[in-house]
């Protein structure tokens, strides 16, 4: 052992540890599918997806390329950061800051990018639509910590001043705009880790008003809707008559409204609407509330609503001794 104390002597037991081996990208071959890639290198399907920033249900097409992630690379993340990291230099790198995406005709949004495992991988987008002089930047700072690990957070900013704030100024054509283009616009900054479809849309008051027009008629894009402060007066009969065609693609909708609210009557008739197209619908009245977002005091009400519209069965509701509440289909 003489050789090894000389080694420790001149200070070289400290040996460089051997890199992490690079991932190995495979070109898809005729009649490929991500089960048999995955079993070839022996990774799971998820991390492939996760790494490539695809659907598992993505049909491949032959000559495509995928980074196969390593072994030890379990969800992919690695890969992914790596692929981000080496690709196009104008290619946004991951973030936690607060950021804003500027859109066609001088409007804009604020966004989060996502938290938690498989972050890198394509993930899903809520989208908030602020009330009448509501502050978007502040708002999504508000919405963060109960919304980033579900996805992507993006609050658009309504077209017009009102006060210290913005306003939709009751128009949502114009909301639906913004909406549409905010989400092509994160799609082309980050490509296919933004989900196009299957996402969930939140509004309150005015907000509430623009998110209920566009879910309708956007049904493919936004299939799950938490909606603040419904008000039958938001739906005329073209917004009814869209929920119609909309209603075999809208999957669930959750409702709150505060029972000192004025138009706490118009969120039941909102409900039974719902009801009545077949959707899957959950209505939460506190009665400790007005017209308000009681985000920064009561964070659970908002947490539950959303994992419940995420599919999350066994999530419990807001306390019965805090709301009267109904679930319907």
């Amino acid at each position: 052992m003489r050789w090894l104390s000389v080694l420790l002597a001149l200070g070289l037991s400290t040996l460089p540890l051997p890199a992490a081996a690079a991932p190995e990208v495979h070109t898809v071959g005729p009649g490929q599918v991500l089960g048999k890639i995955a079993k070839r290198y022996h990774v799971s399907i998820e991390a492939i997806c996760a790494a490539n920033g695809i659907s598992r249900r993505e049909k491949l097409r032959p000559g495509q390329k995928l980074l196969i992630p390593d072994a030890d690379d379990k969800d992919g993340s690695r890969a992914a950061e790596e692929q981000n990291q080496t690709g196009p230099s104008e290619t946004p790198r991951p973030s936690g800051a607060l950021q804003e995406l500027d859109l066609d005709g001088g409007q804009h949004a604020y966004y989060y990018e996502p938290t938690g495992p498989g972050r890198l991988g394509m993930k899903p987008i809520l989208v908030y639509l602020h009330g009448r002089g509501g502050h978007p930047e502040e708002d999504c700072k508000r919405w963060a910590p109960v919304a980033r690990h579900l996805g992507w957070l993006v609050c658009p900013s309504g077209p017009s001043a009102y006060g210290t704030g913005r306003a939709w100024d009751n128009n949502w054509l114009s909301a639906h705009q913004i909406t549409m283009a905010a989400i092509q616009g994160l799609r082309s900054r980050y490509g296919r880790r933004v989900q196009l479809y299957g996402n969930t849309l939140v509004g309150f008051s005015e907000g509430a008003y623009a998110a209920m027009n566009v879910g309708v008629r956007e049904p493919h894009t936004f299939n799950r809707w938490l909606i603040l402060a419904a008000n039958t007066r938001y739906w005329g009969g073209p917004g009814l008559e869209a929920l119609d065609t909309a209603r075999e693609r809208v999957r669930r909708v959750y409702l709150i409204t505060g029972q000192h609210d004025e138009v706490v009557d118009g969120t039941r008739q909102v409900e039974q609407w719902l009801r009545k197209a077949r959707v899957t619908t959950r209505v939460s009245i506190p009665k400790d509330m007005g017209h308000e977002l009681a985000l920064d005091r009561k964070p659970f009400l908002y947490s539950q609503a959303l994992r419940w519209l995420n599919g999350a069965e066994g999530s419990k509701s807001p306390h019965r001794d805090e709301s009267e509440e109904t679930a319907s289909r």
